[in-house]
Protein backbone atom coordinates (compact mmCIF):
# COMPACT_ATOMS: atom_id res chain seq x y z
CA UNK A 1 0.00 0.00 0.00
CA UNK A 2 1.55 3.30 -1.14
CA UNK A 3 0.41 6.29 0.91
CA UNK A 4 1.23 9.93 1.43
CA UNK A 5 0.69 12.28 4.36
CA UNK A 6 0.65 16.02 3.78
CA UNK A 7 1.23 18.57 6.52
CA UNK A 8 -0.28 22.01 5.93
CA UNK A 9 -0.40 25.14 8.06
CA UNK A 10 -3.56 26.78 9.41
CA UNK A 11 -4.08 28.49 6.06
CA UNK A 12 -3.72 25.12 4.28
CA UNK A 13 -0.40 25.96 2.66
CA UNK A 14 1.57 22.76 2.16
CA UNK A 15 4.67 22.47 4.37
CA UNK A 16 5.86 18.89 4.13
CA UNK A 17 5.06 15.58 2.44
CA UNK A 18 5.65 12.36 4.38
CA UNK A 19 5.32 8.82 3.09
CA UNK A 20 7.86 6.08 3.76
CA UNK A 21 9.22 7.94 6.76
CA UNK A 22 6.06 7.45 8.83
CA UNK A 23 5.68 4.48 11.18
CA UNK A 24 2.28 2.94 12.08
CA UNK A 25 -0.21 5.34 10.54
CA UNK A 26 -3.83 4.95 11.71
CA UNK A 27 -7.09 6.89 11.49
CA UNK A 28 -10.82 6.46 12.09
CA UNK A 29 -14.13 7.25 10.47
CA UNK A 30 -17.44 7.11 12.39
CA UNK A 31 -21.03 7.08 11.23
CA UNK A 32 -21.66 9.83 13.79
CA UNK A 33 -18.85 12.37 13.61
CA UNK A 34 -17.25 11.54 10.26
CA UNK A 35 -13.45 11.68 10.21
CA UNK A 36 -12.24 10.83 13.73
CA UNK A 37 -8.87 10.52 15.41
CA UNK A 38 -5.53 9.86 13.72
CA UNK A 39 -2.01 9.15 14.89
CA UNK A 40 1.39 8.33 13.47
CA UNK A 41 5.00 8.13 14.57
CA UNK A 42 7.74 10.11 12.89
CA UNK A 43 11.35 8.91 13.36
CA UNK A 44 12.88 12.36 13.72
CA UNK A 45 14.73 14.28 16.37
CA UNK A 46 12.56 16.85 18.09
CA UNK A 47 14.93 19.69 17.22
CA UNK A 48 14.85 18.70 13.53
CA UNK A 49 11.06 18.84 13.18
CA UNK A 50 9.82 22.22 11.91
CA UNK A 51 6.43 21.74 10.33
CA UNK A 52 4.08 20.26 12.93
CA UNK A 53 2.10 22.48 15.28
CA UNK A 54 -1.33 22.74 16.85
CA UNK A 55 -4.27 22.88 14.42
CA UNK A 56 -2.00 22.20 11.44
CA UNK A 57 -3.82 20.32 8.71
CA UNK A 58 -3.11 16.61 8.11
CA UNK A 59 -4.22 14.91 4.89
CA UNK A 60 -3.85 11.19 4.21
CA UNK A 61 -3.73 9.96 0.60
CA UNK A 62 -3.67 6.43 -0.82
CA UNK A 63 -2.34 5.84 -4.33
CA UNK A 64 -4.82 4.28 -6.72
CA UNK A 65 -3.09 1.35 -8.40
CA UNK A 66 -5.12 1.80 -11.59
CA UNK A 67 -4.85 5.56 -12.10
CA UNK A 68 -1.58 6.09 -10.15
CA UNK A 69 -3.28 9.12 -8.62
CA UNK A 70 -3.19 9.77 -4.87
CA UNK A 71 -6.79 9.81 -3.59
CA UNK A 72 -7.68 11.73 -0.43
CA UNK A 73 -8.92 9.35 2.31
CA UNK A 74 -8.78 11.51 5.44
CA UNK A 75 -8.40 15.07 6.70
CA UNK A 76 -7.89 16.27 10.27
CA UNK A 77 -5.83 18.60 12.44
CA UNK A 78 -2.98 18.21 14.93
CA UNK A 79 -3.82 18.27 18.64
CA UNK A 80 -0.74 16.72 20.25
CA UNK A 81 2.96 16.31 19.40
CA UNK A 82 4.91 14.02 21.73
CA UNK A 83 8.71 13.72 21.32
CA UNK A 84 10.21 10.53 22.76
CA UNK A 85 13.76 9.28 23.34
CA UNK A 86 14.49 5.59 23.91
CA UNK A 87 18.20 4.83 23.98
CA UNK A 88 19.62 6.07 20.70
CA UNK A 89 16.21 6.21 19.03
CA UNK A 90 14.26 9.47 18.82
CA UNK A 91 10.67 9.66 17.55
CA UNK A 92 7.74 12.07 17.53
CA UNK A 93 4.17 10.83 18.03
CA UNK A 94 1.63 13.03 16.25
CA UNK A 95 -2.02 12.75 17.35
CA UNK A 96 -5.08 14.64 16.18
CA UNK A 97 -8.79 14.68 15.34
CA UNK A 98 -11.14 15.12 12.42
CA UNK A 99 -12.76 18.51 11.99
CA UNK A 100 -16.01 17.54 13.72
CA UNK A 101 -14.07 18.13 16.95
CA UNK A 102 -14.10 21.86 16.19
CA UNK A 103 -17.89 21.89 16.68
CA UNK A 104 -17.22 21.80 20.42
CA UNK A 105 -15.26 25.05 20.24
CA UNK A 106 -18.27 27.21 19.36
CA UNK A 107 -20.99 28.35 21.77
CA UNK A 108 -24.59 28.42 20.59
CA UNK A 109 -27.37 30.35 22.36
CA UNK A 110 -30.56 30.63 20.35
CA UNK A 111 -34.23 29.67 20.46
CA UNK A 112 -36.10 28.18 17.50
CA UNK A 113 -39.87 28.15 17.00
CA UNK A 114 -41.66 25.92 14.46
CA UNK A 115 -38.62 25.30 12.28
CA UNK A 116 -37.92 21.94 10.65
CA UNK A 117 -34.84 20.19 12.10
CA UNK A 118 -32.64 20.47 9.00
CA UNK A 119 -33.23 24.24 8.86
CA UNK A 120 -32.07 24.52 12.47
CA UNK A 121 -28.93 22.53 11.68
CA UNK A 122 -28.26 24.70 8.63
CA UNK A 123 -28.58 27.83 10.76
CA UNK A 124 -26.12 26.48 13.34
CA UNK A 125 -23.51 25.59 10.70
CA UNK A 126 -24.04 28.61 8.48
CA UNK A 127 -24.10 31.34 11.13
CA UNK A 128 -22.12 29.90 14.05
CA UNK A 129 -19.73 27.18 12.87
CA UNK A 130 -18.46 28.09 9.41
CA UNK A 131 -17.39 31.68 10.22
CA UNK A 132 -15.03 30.65 13.05
CA UNK A 133 -13.87 27.08 12.25
CA UNK A 134 -12.28 25.21 9.32
CA UNK A 135 -15.53 23.33 8.60
CA UNK A 136 -17.07 23.96 5.18
CA UNK A 137 -20.83 24.38 4.78
CA UNK A 138 -22.69 22.77 1.89
CA UNK A 139 -26.49 22.94 2.12
CA UNK A 140 -26.92 19.98 -0.25
CA UNK A 141 -25.40 17.66 2.37
CA UNK A 142 -28.03 18.50 5.00
CA UNK A 143 -31.11 16.37 4.36
CA UNK A 144 -34.65 17.42 5.24
CA UNK A 145 -36.20 15.50 8.15
CA UNK A 146 -39.86 14.71 8.84
CA UNK A 147 -40.08 16.62 12.11
CA UNK A 148 -40.72 20.28 12.93
CA UNK A 149 -40.41 20.95 16.68
CA UNK A 150 -42.70 23.63 18.08
CA UNK A 151 -39.88 24.99 20.21
CA UNK A 152 -36.19 24.30 20.82
CA UNK A 153 -33.93 26.31 23.12
CA UNK A 154 -30.15 25.97 22.97
CA UNK A 155 -27.59 27.22 25.45
CA UNK A 156 -24.62 24.97 24.78
CA UNK A 157 -21.80 24.08 22.37
CA UNK A 158 -22.67 23.65 18.70
CA UNK A 159 -21.79 19.96 18.81
CA UNK A 160 -24.29 19.36 21.63
CA UNK A 161 -26.95 21.34 19.77
CA UNK A 162 -26.46 19.27 16.61
CA UNK A 163 -26.48 16.04 18.65
CA UNK A 164 -29.83 17.10 20.12
CA UNK A 165 -31.24 17.77 16.64
CA UNK A 166 -30.02 14.36 15.44
CA UNK A 167 -31.46 12.57 18.47
CA UNK A 168 -34.81 14.31 18.10
CA UNK A 169 -35.08 13.60 14.37
CA UNK A 170 -33.82 10.03 14.85
CA UNK A 171 -31.79 7.78 12.51
CA UNK A 172 -29.36 10.53 11.53
CA UNK A 173 -25.81 10.13 10.25
CA UNK A 174 -23.80 13.33 10.61
CA UNK A 175 -20.32 14.74 10.95
CA UNK A 176 -17.51 16.22 8.85
CA UNK A 177 -16.09 14.29 5.89
CA UNK A 178 -12.63 14.06 4.30
CA UNK A 179 -13.23 17.33 2.43
CA UNK A 180 -14.01 19.17 5.71
CA UNK A 181 -17.67 19.35 4.64
CA UNK A 182 -20.39 19.00 7.27
CA UNK A 183 -23.16 16.49 6.48
CA UNK A 184 -26.46 15.60 8.16
CA UNK A 185 -28.32 12.74 6.48
CA UNK A 186 -30.74 9.91 7.16
CA UNK A 187 -29.09 6.55 7.80
CA UNK A 188 -28.96 4.16 4.90
CA UNK A 189 -31.55 1.37 4.69
CA UNK A 190 -29.92 -0.46 1.77
CA UNK A 191 -27.24 -3.14 1.83
CA UNK A 192 -24.03 -2.13 0.11
CA UNK A 193 -21.52 -4.61 1.56
CA UNK A 194 -21.49 -8.39 1.84
CA UNK A 195 -18.41 -9.78 3.57
CA UNK A 196 -17.61 -13.50 3.79
CA UNK A 197 -16.00 -14.99 6.87
CA UNK A 198 -12.87 -16.81 5.75
CA UNK A 199 -12.65 -14.82 2.51
CA UNK A 200 -12.99 -11.10 3.33
CA UNK A 201 -13.02 -11.32 7.13
CA UNK A 202 -10.74 -12.42 9.93
CA UNK A 203 -11.14 -11.97 13.70
CA UNK A 204 -14.93 -11.77 13.77
CA UNK A 205 -16.60 -11.39 17.18
CA UNK A 206 -20.14 -10.46 18.21
CA UNK A 207 -21.66 -9.04 21.39
CA UNK A 208 -25.36 -9.15 22.27
CA UNK A 209 -25.73 -6.59 25.05
CA UNK A 210 -28.69 -6.70 27.40
CA UNK A 211 -27.27 -4.00 29.70
CA UNK A 212 -27.87 -1.23 27.13
CA UNK A 213 -31.62 -1.82 26.79
CA UNK A 214 -33.73 1.30 27.47
CA UNK A 215 -37.51 1.01 27.84
CA UNK A 216 -38.29 3.81 30.30
CA UNK A 217 -37.20 7.41 29.80
CA UNK A 218 -37.36 10.35 32.18
CA UNK A 219 -36.64 13.64 30.44
CA UNK A 220 -35.38 16.70 32.31
CA UNK A 221 -35.64 19.63 29.90
CA UNK A 222 -35.23 23.38 30.09
CA UNK A 223 -37.21 25.91 32.10
CA UNK A 224 -40.76 26.75 31.05
CA UNK A 225 -41.98 29.93 32.73
CA UNK A 226 -39.43 29.37 35.48
CA UNK A 227 -40.41 25.72 36.04
CA UNK A 228 -38.14 22.84 34.89
CA UNK A 229 -39.78 20.76 32.16
CA UNK A 230 -40.08 17.04 32.94
CA UNK A 231 -41.76 14.14 31.18
CA UNK A 232 -41.61 10.34 31.36
CA UNK A 233 -42.25 7.64 28.75
CA UNK A 234 -42.50 3.85 28.89
CA UNK A 235 -42.25 1.08 26.32
CA UNK A 236 -44.51 -1.47 27.96
CA UNK A 237 -43.83 -4.29 25.49
CA UNK A 238 -40.09 -4.08 26.09
CA UNK A 239 -40.65 -3.83 29.86
CA UNK A 240 -42.77 -6.99 29.80
CA UNK A 241 -39.92 -8.79 28.06
CA UNK A 242 -36.89 -7.44 29.93
CA UNK A 243 -38.19 -5.62 32.98
CA UNK A 244 -38.06 -1.87 33.50
CA UNK A 245 -34.80 -0.19 32.49
CA UNK A 246 -34.82 3.57 32.95
CA UNK A 247 -32.59 6.23 31.44
CA UNK A 248 -32.60 9.86 32.57
CA UNK A 249 -32.16 12.37 29.75
CA UNK A 250 -30.99 15.89 30.60
CA UNK A 251 -31.38 18.23 27.67
CA UNK A 252 -32.17 21.91 28.16
CA UNK A 253 -33.30 22.26 24.53
CA UNK A 254 -36.44 20.20 25.23
CA UNK A 255 -39.33 22.30 26.54
CA UNK A 256 -42.48 20.82 24.91
CA UNK A 257 -44.32 17.48 24.83
CA UNK A 258 -44.05 17.14 21.05
CA UNK A 259 -40.27 17.38 21.11
CA UNK A 260 -39.81 15.15 24.16
CA UNK A 261 -42.05 12.46 22.67
CA UNK A 262 -40.08 12.50 19.40
CA UNK A 263 -36.84 12.26 21.38
CA UNK A 264 -38.12 9.32 23.43
CA UNK A 265 -39.41 7.49 20.34
CA UNK A 266 -36.02 7.77 18.64
CA UNK A 267 -34.28 6.25 21.69
CA UNK A 268 -36.81 3.43 22.03
CA UNK A 269 -36.43 2.61 18.32
CA UNK A 270 -32.76 1.85 18.83
CA UNK A 271 -32.49 0.60 22.41
CA UNK A 272 -35.76 -1.11 23.43
CA UNK A 273 -34.42 -4.56 22.51
CA UNK A 274 -31.14 -6.44 22.63
CA UNK A 275 -28.32 -4.22 21.34
CA UNK A 276 -26.28 -6.34 18.95
CA UNK A 277 -22.74 -5.30 18.13
CA UNK A 278 -19.89 -6.99 16.28
CA UNK A 279 -16.28 -6.39 15.29
CA UNK A 280 -14.31 -7.75 12.38
CA UNK A 281 -11.15 -7.17 10.38
CA UNK A 282 -11.19 -7.06 6.58
CA UNK A 283 -8.36 -8.64 4.62
CA UNK A 284 -7.23 -7.68 1.12
CA UNK A 285 -9.62 -4.74 1.14
CA UNK A 286 -8.18 -1.58 -0.42
CA UNK A 287 -11.18 0.71 -0.85
CA UNK A 288 -12.49 3.45 1.42
CA UNK A 289 -15.55 1.98 3.16
CA UNK A 290 -17.22 5.39 3.53
CA UNK A 291 -17.10 6.30 -0.17
CA UNK A 292 -20.89 6.68 -0.01
CA UNK A 293 -22.46 8.81 2.75
CA UNK A 294 -24.64 7.64 4.40
CA UNK A 295 -22.71 4.40 4.72
CA UNK A 296 -24.67 1.42 3.33
CA UNK A 297 -25.49 -1.54 5.55
CA UNK A 298 -23.33 -4.65 5.67
CA UNK A 299 -24.15 -8.35 5.81
CA UNK A 300 -21.70 -10.86 7.29
CA UNK A 301 -21.91 -14.22 5.54
CA UNK A 302 -20.57 -17.62 6.56
CA UNK A 303 -20.25 -20.35 3.95
CA UNK A 304 -22.95 -22.99 4.39
CA UNK A 305 -25.15 -20.93 6.72
CA UNK A 306 -28.78 -21.01 5.59
CA UNK A 307 -32.08 -19.63 6.82
CA UNK A 308 -32.97 -20.57 10.40
CA UNK A 309 -29.53 -21.90 11.31
CA UNK A 310 -27.00 -20.46 13.72
CA UNK A 311 -24.10 -18.09 13.20
CA UNK A 312 -21.58 -18.41 16.02
CA UNK A 313 -24.23 -19.77 18.38
CA UNK A 314 -26.84 -17.12 17.58
CA UNK A 315 -29.96 -17.83 15.51
CA UNK A 316 -30.11 -15.64 12.42
CA UNK A 317 -32.96 -13.11 12.37
CA UNK A 318 -34.93 -13.73 9.14
CA UNK A 319 -31.96 -15.66 7.83
CA UNK A 320 -29.56 -12.70 7.48
CA UNK A 321 -28.51 -9.91 9.80
CA UNK A 322 -28.15 -6.43 8.39
CA UNK A 323 -25.62 -4.40 10.33
CA UNK A 324 -24.80 -0.72 10.52
CA UNK A 325 -21.15 0.19 10.12
CA UNK A 326 -20.66 2.45 13.12
CA UNK A 327 -16.90 2.92 13.06
CA UNK A 328 -14.08 2.14 10.62
CA UNK A 329 -10.50 1.80 11.84
CA UNK A 330 -7.73 2.05 9.25
CA UNK A 331 -4.12 1.11 9.99
CA UNK A 332 -1.01 0.99 7.81
CA UNK A 333 1.84 -0.82 9.55
CA UNK A 334 5.56 -0.31 9.11
CA UNK A 335 5.55 -2.74 6.18
CA UNK A 336 2.96 -0.68 4.32
CA UNK A 337 0.15 -3.21 4.81
CA UNK A 338 -3.36 -1.78 5.23
CA UNK A 339 -5.84 -3.37 7.64
CA UNK A 340 -9.46 -2.27 7.99
CA UNK A 341 -11.43 -2.91 11.18
CA UNK A 342 -15.20 -2.51 11.39
CA UNK A 343 -17.38 -1.91 14.44
CA UNK A 344 -20.92 -2.95 13.59
CA UNK A 345 -24.36 -2.34 15.03
CA UNK A 346 -27.66 -4.13 14.41
CA UNK A 347 -30.51 -2.81 12.28
CA UNK A 348 -33.94 -4.35 12.86
CA UNK A 349 -35.67 -5.35 9.63
CA UNK A 350 -39.02 -4.08 8.35
CA UNK A 351 -41.52 -5.59 5.92
CA UNK A 352 -40.30 -3.50 2.99
CA UNK A 353 -36.96 -5.30 3.10
CA UNK A 354 -38.21 -8.91 3.13
CA UNK A 355 -37.95 -9.46 -0.63
CA UNK A 356 -34.34 -8.27 -0.61
CA UNK A 357 -33.61 -10.64 2.26
CA UNK A 358 -34.90 -13.60 0.25
CA UNK A 359 -32.65 -12.61 -2.64
CA UNK A 360 -29.63 -12.48 -0.32
CA UNK A 361 -30.56 -15.86 1.14
CA UNK A 362 -30.61 -17.43 -2.32
CA UNK A 363 -27.27 -15.84 -3.20
CA UNK A 364 -25.76 -17.02 0.08
CA UNK A 365 -26.84 -20.59 -0.58
CA UNK A 366 -25.51 -20.36 -4.15
CA UNK A 367 -22.13 -19.08 -2.92
CA UNK A 368 -21.99 -21.79 -0.29
CA UNK A 369 -22.44 -24.41 -2.97
CA UNK A 370 -19.51 -23.13 -5.03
Amino acid sequence: MIFRVEIRDRSFNILDILDREIINLSWEYSRVGGCGGFKFTLPRKFCDEKFISGDFNIRIYIRNDSTKIYDLWYQGFVETKNPSISGHEETIDVIGQGYAAQLSRVYHDKDYTSQEISLIVKDIIDNYVEPVTDIIYDASLIAITSFTPDSLKFNTQCRSAIESCADIAGTREWGVDKDRKFFFKARSISVGFRFWIGKNITNFSSDDSFKDIVNSIFIQGGDVAGVPYTKSYDDTLSQAKYGKRTKVIQNSAIVTDAVSEQYADSIFAEFNDVVRRAKCTLVDYYSRVEITIPIPLAIILASGVTYGTKEYGTFLYSGLIERQINRINYNIDKNGILSVGLELGYVRPNLAEEISKLEYQLEQQRQGAL
